[in-house]
C-alpha cells in the first residue's frame, strides 16, 4: 500500500503560479487593455525556460480593476490571449488563468493570499504543491499565497519585489533578479 501511494505521489505534476502585473509586465496600475500591456525583460525567456522543461504555469492574478469597472472580462481575454500567443514559439503555454476580479475590501476566498486557486489546480490536474513554486512580487499577496498553499515561494525583484526583499516576517525560498534568474533556480532544484 505505501508502495501504490508512493508511485502515485511520484507522477503527480509540479508547476510554477505565477503573478502577472510586476512579476511578466510592467505593472501600470490596473493593466487590463492590451495596450498598456508591456513586457518585463526577459520575463517571456523565463517562463520559455519552465515550460520547456515540463513545468505547467499557471498564472495567479488579483485585478480588481474588472470589480472598478476600469476594463471587461473580454478586454482581459485578450490580453491573456496576447500572452499566450508571445509565449507560443518559446515552447512554453500557461494551462490555466487564474484571476480574482475584487477589490481587497470586497468579501472572497479567490484573491491572493488565500491559496483557493493553487489548491483548485492542484486537485484539478494533480500538482505536487510541495515541488511546486509560486513567483511574484509582492510579499504580502503572492509570497503570502504560496506559502498558505505549501509551495516553495521566489520573490522577483521586478515591481515591487525590492520592498518586500527584506520584510521582517514574510520570507520567500529564493530572492530572483527577474524570471530567468527565478526559472534557473527552480530547474537547478530538480
Amino acid at each position: 500500500l505505501a508502495a501504490l501511494r508512493e508511485m502515485k505521489e511520484s507522477r503527480k505534476q509540479r508547476a510554477v503560479f505565477v503573478d502577472r502585473d510586476g512579476t511578466i509586465n510592467i505593472d501600470h496600475g490596473y493593466v487590463g487593455q492590451i495596450d498598456r500591456f508591456e513586457l518585463i525583460d526577459r520575463a517571456l525567456e523565463g517562463l520559455g525556460l519552465l515550460g520547456k522543461n515540463g513545468f505547467l504555469l499557471f498564472l495567479v492574478t488579483n485585478q480588481s480593476g474588472l470589480e472598478r469597472g476600469l476594463f471587461t472580462e473580454a478586454q482581459l481575454k485578450e490580453v491573456h490571449d496576447h500572452l499566450q500567443a508571445l509565449l507560443k514559439p518559446l515552447g512554453a503555454q500557461f494551462t490555466e488563468f487564474f484571476v480574482s476580479p475584487y477589490k481587497e475590501a470586497t468579501p472572497n476566498n479567490i484573491r491572493k493570499p488565500s491559496p483557493k486557486f493553487l489548491l483548485n489546480a492542484a486537485k484539478k490536474h494533480g500538482l505536487d504543491l510541495p515541488n511546486s513554486y509560486m513567483v511574484g512580487d509582492k510579499g504580502d499577496t503572492d509570497i503570502q499565497c504560496g506559502i498558505n498553499a505549501g509551495c516553495k515561494t521566489i520573490l522577483v525583484l521586478t515591481g515591487t519585489g525590492k520592498e518586500w526583499k527584506n520584510h521582517p516576517t514574510i520570507k520567500p525560498d529564493f530572492v530572483a533578479n527577474d524570471l530567468v534568474d527565478a526559472a534557473q533556480w527552480i530547474l537547478s532544484q530538480k
